[in-house]
């Protein structure tokens, strides 16, 4: 048996134990790490498959009844073995009793799969994104919207380029690590079409599931944070418009006179 799956069932067990978002996150992180691992998997169990027939003689019938229990998938079956290579040529035993190994492998892997895949599929419970966010901000409004209106100038900008590394390290593990594109995303908090234009370029370096989270936790805080600067700055403007038109308030919320018109309509 293949000595990663041991590795797995324990990693599995001590991600069941945990409570709320890490235990979705780290569901996500292993059922992307096994359906990889299963895919491999699947490639030597059709290689020994295929030195099965084409050395020793087992048919298509014989092979499909073995991997998937009858013979109904005899066309998938031999469209996959005839895909690869068969290993070099050993005694009929010996040749069988590798292909089983594969088998269970294959099998294990897929069952730790769909473990995995139920804990990423839990609905968490946790606080509101913003929850925790504490403002740093004056209390006089014009004070206070030009402070929102500057912070929120940086927040932007550090979240652009959180985006941008936590959409390359995604990339990254469907480049080099076989993760599938939707699990990638997944575990990003992405689109899989904002992965796709990083995965000619995206690094080996960063084909970690971890990075990957931690940079997805970090987009999620900044995101949190602009939300609550937004709605500081916003409050800020219509406690003033009363006393200041909307080019002034546009200047110093570093806005467009008819964003400042909107936000302030929309009170």
């Amino acid at each position: 048996m293949n000595p990663a799956i041991h590795t797995y069932r324990a990693r599995l067990a001590e991600a069941a134990e945990r409570a709320g978002p890490d235990r979705a996150i780290t569901g996500r992180i292993l059922a992307g790490e096994l359906r990889a691992e299963h895919r491999k998997a699947l490639g030597v169990r059709d290689r020994h498959a295929a030195a099965l027939h084409f050395h020793h003689g087992w048919s298509w019938t014989q092979l499909c009844t073995e991997i998937h229990g009858r013979p109904n998938k005899v066309a998938q079956v031999r469209e996959a073995i005839e895909k690869v290579t068969p290993p070099r040529r050993v005694s009929a035993g010996r040749a069988e009793e590798a292909f089983k190994i594969a088998q269970v492998d294959v099998r294990e892997l897929w069952a730790l799969y769909k473990q995995a895949r139920a804990l990423a599929n839990e609905p968490a419970v946790a606080a509101s994104p913003d929850a925790d966010v504490v403002l740093d901000l004056p209390d006089v409004p014009i004070a206070r919207l030009e402070a929102a209106a500057g912070q929120l100038e940086t927040t932007n900008r550090a979240y652009a380029d959180a985006v941008e590394a936590r959409n390359r390290a995604a990339a990254a593990l469907t480049k080099h690590a076989g993760w599938s594109n939707r699990q990638a995303a997944q575990l990003a908090g992405a689109a899989v079409r904002d992965i796709y234009p990083h995965q000619a370029s995206a690094p080996r370096s960063e084909a970690d599931p971890e990075l990957v989270a931690e940079r997805a936790g970090e987009v999620r805080r900044l995101a949190a944070l602009r939300a609550a600067l937004t709605r500081a700055r916003d409050g800020a403007i219509r406690e003033l418009s009363a006393s200041m038109g909307p080019a002034e308030l546009a200047r110093l919320a570093r806005l467009t006179d008819e964003r400042v018109v909107q936000i302030r309509d929309a009170a």
